[in-house]
């Protein structure tokens, strides 16, 4: 427990912005202003906002916390990031989940489990909105719960073949790259996750339609028929799956 001048003292602490934190929260609140009529539209329409992606990256801020040797990213602190999201977020609930899925849960996932050519590969499209990202974990019949996943893999020819079902993914239907977590074939255990490009043998998705909420989100299933990941496409190392997850 504190003692009270310990207290006194963190209370005084300054958390005040720098001059670049205050330039990039200004740019932030450009492209939040900038986006607000569509989004309102969108929202009376119920239907999905595609001008979220390309606004943010014109205003490069689809990189925002990813490192500058990547592309468009612009190593920002964490505070920065914290301070932007909370700012999208006044935009709409469908504005936030669009950034968040694919910065937060996609390209940071990337740059902490990567490798160095994953990193390189992929993150200097997605940080410029070339590639939109989504995290497939959850499933009809396991929720978020990584230990209930029913999604496995088998090695097959020197590829990953991975066969599942993953829903209500945010970016699900319009990801272009897909971190997807599977167990190996008939084991409990060994979670590993992958690095899923749209376009692979086996990979399809849609939107779900006629949702109650995120109307202008796109939220989708991904179906997983004998999908075919390449070999230099798992993420992190084997079997740590579930550490990538969390």
């Amino acid at each position: 427990m504190l003692r009270q001048d310990e207290f006194l003292s963190l209370s005084k602490m300054n958390f005040g912005l720098s001059d670049e934190q205050s330039l990039v929260l200004d740019q932030v609140d450009r492209a939040c202003k900038g986006i607000r009529p569509i989004e309102d539209k969108c929202y009376l329409q119920h239907r999905f906002n595609d001008r979220v992606g390309p606004a943010f990256g014109e205003a490069h801020l689809l990189g925002l916390p990813i490192s500058k040797s990547f592309g468009d990213g612009q190593g920002a602190d964490t505070v920065t990031y914290a301070l932007a999201i909370e700012r999208i977020g006044r935009e709409g609930t469908g504005v936030r989940t669009f950034v968040s899925a694919h910065v937060s849960l996609g390209e940071l996932t990337v740059q902490k489990w990567g490798s160095e050519e994953q990193k390189g590969r992929y993150l200097p499209r997605t940080t410029k909105g070339e590639k939109v990202m989504a995290f497939g974990l959850t499933e009809p019949a396991a929720g978020s719960d990584p230990s209930s996943l029913k999604t496995s893999f088998e090695e097959s020819g020197g590829k990953f073949i991975l066969s599942g079902q993953k829903t209500w993914i945010s970016n699900g239907s319009i990801a272009d790259l897909v971190i997807v977590f599977a167990y190996p074939r008939g084991k409990s255990d060994g979670m590993c996750a992958f690095l899923v490009e749209r376009g692979s043998a086996g990979f399809s998705a849609k939107p779900i339609v006629n949702k109650m909420g995120l109307p202008t989100s796109d939220t989708g299933t991904i179906y997983l028929e004998k999908c075919e990941v390449a070999k230099e496409n798992l993420l992190g190392p084997r079997g740590k799956g579930l550490s990538v997850a969390y």
